[in-house]
């Protein structure tokens, strides 16, 4: 890793991001660095970390992502957790901590945290400690200064890009009810929504439609074919449509069903009965993009 890939400017300046979508694309820039040192990342956005941000995107990116490999590196075989949250930092700011968590190689405790701090020269205003537990393992803890967005709520600006520029959304689900909740709350977001009975229908609306829909809500527990074998397939299209947002519905509110889910290749996961809210900030978190 190179100290050059981190750029001298102020991190709590720039645009609009959203930290789900940068710890998904670290963990999958990392595996196979962690796979060769026999070591699982365990990545994870804390609760009540706010969909979007305002910051040098780069630059958070950068340092998360070379946070990481330098943990990896040094840490022993077994499992490194890396965890993202936001602290309170005034009224138009949060702090945004990276934490990694895991034991690491002897002669590495010492200058993994003199080496990675080395490369904290390169990002005004971030900042990081490195402390030793009980149990022998180190936590690093990661602080960045962000912004937050405009006071105009995330729903209402969704909203206004949805009008705006006629969203299509693809709504699955083998029940005609759940369905029709679904359709209706998107409806009156104003989205362009269009239904499928099952997973079978939904590859074809997003394989043959004309103009694919801009994201798809998936059940995941349909009889002819299930939303995770639905999401494989759109994923294997090869194409832009391979691409498209997928968020899991589901009554599967078991851990492990997020897992699956998400190991299939779905971006995002919500339990039945779903909230208003939280299907507007998924869709937010992958379509809308903020004003700066």
């Amino acid at each position: 890793m190179n100290g050059d890939i981190l750029h001298h400017v102020p991190i709590h300046r720039g645009r609009a991001f959203a930290p789900e979508a940068m710890v998904r694309m670290l963990a999958v820039s990392t595996t196979a660095l962690a796979q060769g040192r026999g070591i699982t990342l365990d990545v994870s956005v804390l609760t009540g970390t706010p969909p979007r941000l305002i910051g040098n995107a780069e630059t958070v990116s950068s340092l998360c992502n070379a946070l990481a490999a330098s943990a990896i590196a040094c840490a022993e075989p077994g499992r490194l957790s890396f965890r993202l949250s936001a602290l309170p930092n005034g009224e138009d700011s949060v702090v945004l901590r990276a934490e990694l968590h895991g034991r690491y190689d002897g002669h590495c405790k010492d200058g993994f945290g003199k080496d990675f701090a080395r490369r904290l020269l390169a990002a005004m205003g971030a900042q990081m400690t490195v402390t030793q537990e009980d149990d022998g393992s180190l936590r690093a803890m990661l602080d960045m200064p962000v912004g937050l967005p405009s006071r105009t709520t995330d729903g209402e600006v969704l909203m206004s890009w949805a009008r705006s520029r006629g969203g299509r959304l693809l709504v699955v689900d083998d029940s005609a009810t759940n369905r029709m909740v679904v359709a209706g709350l998107l409806a009156k977001a104003g989205f362009s929504v269009e239904t499928a009975t099952g997973g079978a229908e939904a590859v074809v609306a997003v394989a043959q439609a004309p103009v694919p829909p801009e994201a798809v809500l998936m059940d995941v527990a349909m009889p002819d074919m299930d939303g995770v074998t639905a999401t494989a397939t759109i994923r294997s299209l090869g194409d832009e449509r391979s691409r498209i947002p997928i968020i899991a519905v589901t009554a599967n509110a078991q851990p492990e069903d997020r897992v699956r889910c998400l190991a299939a290749g779905m971006n995002d996961y919500l339990t039945k009965p779903v909230r208003r809210a939280d299907l507007l900030g998924a869709l937010e978190r992958w379509l809308a993009p903020l004003p700066v």
